[in-house]
């Protein structure tokens, strides 16, 4: 279930595509906003954060399952690494589920951002 960010202005509110697409670029890459595909047409970005935010996540998830046996810390330090994991992980899936939310509105909005 996708859940709409609490920092996003409702769809369909006056100029919602435009910040909806700020919010996007800002899960992205900083470089994303030197193209103008990605700033001009939101399904273009939307198809691309996507990618982005699930590898991120699985990034994550692969570094929380083998920490224990290549990360090469102390137990303290270990322990510290993979809490710091876990809270990433879950901030990056409540990232992901939010900007599924932003781009199904966006793709259903049609509208142009220019």
């Amino acid at each position: 279930m996708s859940s709409w960010p609490s920092d996003l202005i409702p769809a369909g509110a006056s100029g919602w595509e435009v910040k909806a697409t700020a919010w996007l670029l800002d899960r992205c890459p900083s470089e994303f906003r030197t193209y103008e595909i990605f700033r001009s047409h939101p399904a273009a970005l939307g198809y691309v954060a996507m990618f982005q935010l699930e590898h991120q996540v699985e990034a994550i998830r692969d570094a929380y399952r083998s920490a224990r046996t290549t990360a090469n810390l102390s137990p303290e330090a270990l322990t510290d690494l993979l809490s710091a994991l876990e809270h990433e992980g879950a901030r990056l899936a409540l990232e992901l589920s939010a900007a599924t939310a932003v781009i199904e509105a966006l793709n259903s909005s049609k509208a142009p951002i220019l």
